[in-house]
């Protein structure tokens, strides 16, 4: 007895338990004899008791559903004919009438002339599986449809709403510039407020809608220049800059693929975020890096292995925060100071955070009171 017999005999009793753990039956047709020969498992995956029955092809074709067939016969034909291996998926009805989700791979064997000897192969029940990825994939259905309507509800509501509002700041505006100074003082306190909350819900409004646009899909990524980005936006808020005396350090920056109104959008938000929570007696200066990282640099996030991210960091030197708090801000209407402080809805950082996502990346803070923030942004490259 040489020892690849010995091998077999001494392993071939724990096979149909290794089997029944695995899930998984074994099979061999000989183009010799003409003979299909299965293991116990095969038996027990098609819930076939009875000892007798003998393996045949058309045996297990019964089994299979009608729609999965073709497919299978047509796997077997090709791989017969181009001498390869197949790996197929389908369904079956076993002879207990249960359903079952099944996988088969096969391997050939040839003989010096290459000619086919044997047909070998396993069929695993994958069943659990099969049934937790549909269950997955309706889930991720319903909540697609969920977010759907969702957004659409938003925008159209917040949409639906800024025309009754324009009346009210119009009507508001017209009783200031007429009836003002009849007023007593108390009544022209009350009008003040009232424009007060109009424009505080404009303001609103307009960022709700800002937020909600950001989950419709935009055409396609495309190539954006970070550095002309960044220039065109301190363009557009040059007479902000001006007025705040805000000095904007930026370095080079490299191109990336990305939505280009939202990466506007991005720079926008930070740059006049610091300008916000600036000190009240220092000019404020933000400092705006980029440079290349992969995910060795960031073992804590899961970045992907094979992608180079660009890490953006925009630091300031205003009133920052606590760090306790570096969460919290991106998430939508939180504030850390009061509306009488500083003026806004409390959705800017949410529309970052949002942009980092719909671009796979990430986006996070850290701070010290009194000293200024740094946010530092992580996106792929390449989103391809």
């Amino acid at each position: 007895m040489n020892l690849n017999t010995l091998s077999v005999e001494k392993f071939s009793h724990i096979f149909p338990y290794m089997e029944n753990i695995l899930q998984f039956g074994a099979y061999c047709y000989s183009f010799d004899t003409k003979e299909l020969e299965w293991s116990q498992g095969m038996y027990h995956i098609l819930g076939i008791k009875s000892p007798t029955a003998i393996p045949t092809v058309s045996l297990f074709l019964k089994y299979i559903h009608k729609e999965d067939e073709q497919q299978v016969l047509h796997e077997v034909r090709d791989s017969l004919r181009h001498k390869r291996p197949y790996r197929v998926e389908f369904s079956i009805t076993n002879e207990q009438g249960i359903f079952k989700r099944v996988y088969a791979e096969n391997f050939i064997k040839f003989n010096d002339q290459g000619d086919v000897l044997e047909y070998c192969g396993i069929v695993k029940d994958i069943t659990e599986n099969y049934r937790f990825k549909k269950a997955l994939e309706q889930k991720i259905e319903q909540l697609d449809k969920s977010n759907s309507s969702l957004q659409e509800f938003v925008y159209v509501a917040s949409h639906d709403l800024q025309e009754p509002l324009r009346k009210i700041s119009t009507f508001v505006e017209r009783i200031h510039a007429k009836h003002f100074e009849s007023l007593n003082e108390e009544g022209q306190s009350y009008l003040k407020r009232v424009q007060t909350s109009a424009g505080n819900m404009q303001t609103l409004l307009e960022d709700l809608l800002d937020f909600s646009k950001l989950s419709f899909d935009e055409k396609k990524f495309e190539k954006v220049n970070l550095q002309q980005c960044i220039n065109g936006v301190i363009s557009e808020l040059e007479l902000k800059i001006e007025e705040s005396k805000t000095s904007v350090r930026c370095g080079e920056s490299p191109d990336i693929e990305a939505y280009p109104s939202q990466i506007r959008q991005l720079f926008s938000n930070l740059i006049n975020n610091s300008i916000k929570f600036r000190k009240e007696h220092e000019a404020p200066v933000i400092t705006i890096s980029c440079d290349m990282v992969t995910h060795n640099d960031f073992p804590e996030l899961s970045l992907a292995e094979n992608r180079n991210y660009v890490r953006i960091t925009v630091e300031d030197n205003g009133i920052g925060f606590d760090e306790e708090f570096s969460e919290r801000i991106f998430k939508i209407f939180q504030r850390l100071h009061g509306k009488t402080e500083y003026k806004g809805s409390g959705i800017g950082l949410a529309i970052c955070k949002k942009i980092v996502d719909n671009h796979h990346g990430f986006i996070f803070a850290n701070s010290k009171p009194n000293v200024g923030s740094n946010f530092t942004i992580l996106l792929p490259q390449l989103q391809s």
